[in-house]
């Protein structure tokens, strides 16, 4: 803790004050500071440098830079000798100048990033946007009635997929899988989990509205036969929903346990000859290496014709 001298020098320079006063509106990075401060970067940073010493702020990084930030757990002597400073202080014109300037700093760096990011928005980070939350909104338009996921695993997507399902079947080979499940499903009264294959579903013929495979179908050993079963137990007019890896020749997945290297679309095509209105596309490659790809696969079943007895076609 530092002595009483060593506080009043610390406040008494103008250049750590408004440095202070810059950081108590908002986080910000040294060449913002420098921007609003119009002060050099070395002494910016060793502004920076003492007030971190002293425990008033912290840094997080960001990128290649760091962001600066008041501290919001001060030893309470510190925060009240900055909340008088700061009260004493507020008035000057210094400050409201480089509030003023900080404004303006504010909406040019929205306005810049805005266009800056033009044609690879879904390459960048915005507060919000990421893709847990836009598959939260998404799905609110979800129905998966009577659902069967197969290859859940330890249930990361019960959240999901749960909330919009009249039943769901968490299917998974795996015991210490099926333990975690069963866990984190235990206040869901409609969830239950099966050990089981996908090859071989523990689930009567058409009992199921939809069958969903999130990246589990390269761990079956045979896929052709595991969407054969999901075709089997799917009821007429029922979705399959296939989330997996395009084919690769990528040696990593193997660490992961992976028993195939991908699929293309047209062995999903053919191992769902029952199904109808084939569906899917190739995702953008993901942007760490070894930039593995995704495919989406969709088809239904088909509904069972409808029977006619004779004479009772429509009469004029």
């Amino acid at each position: 803790m530092l002595r009483l001298g060593a506080w009043l020098r610390l406040f008494a320079d103008e250049s750590r004050l408004r440095i202070l006063h810059l950081l108590a509106a908002e986080p910000l990075t040294v060449a913002e500071l420098q921007a609003v401060l119009d002060l050099g970067q070395s002494s910016i940073s060793g502004h920076l440098a003492k007030l971190k010493q002293a425990g008033l702020i912290h840094d997080r990084a960001e990128g290649s830079a760091r962001r600066y930030r008041l501290r919001d757990d001060l030893d309470a002597r510190a925060a009240a000798g900055w909340q008088a400073v700061r009260e004493l202080s507020a008035d000057e014109a210094q400050h409201a100048a480089d509030r003023e300037r900080l404004a303006r700093l504010r909406r040019t760096r929205g306005a810049d990033w805005v266009e800056a990011m033009a044609g690879r928005l879904d390459r960048e980070y915005a507060p919000g946007r990421t893709w847990e939350s836009l598959c939260h909104g998404l799905l609110r338009f979800a129905d998966f009635g009577r659902c069967c996921d197969v290859g859940a695993g330890d249930g990361a997507l019960l959240g999901l997929i749960a909330p919009h399902a009249r039943t769901l079947t968490c299917i998974d080979p795996s015991p210490a899988m099926l333990a975690a499940g069963s866990a984190a499903a235990r206040l869901l009264p409609h969830v239950r989990w099966l050990r089981a294959r996908g090859e071989a579903l523990p689930l009567t013929d058409a009992s199921q509205d939809s069958v969903l495979f999130l990246q589990s179908l390269q761990y079956v050993e045979a896929p052709g036969q595991a969407l054969a079963e999901a075709a089997r137990v799917l009821a007429p007019g029922g979705r399959l929903l296939v989330l997996t890896l395009a084919r690769h020749a990528f040696a990593e997945a193997e660490a992961f346990g992976h028993r195939h290297r991908g699929f293309s679309l047209d062995q999903l095509r053919r191992w769902t000859p029952g199904l109808a209105d084939h569906a899917g596309e190739t995702l953008p490659a993901e942007p760490r290496p070894p930039r593995f790809q995704s495919l989406v696969f969709s088809a239904i079943r088909p509904a069972a014709p409808t029977r006619r007895s004779a004479g009772t076609g429509s009469r004029r």
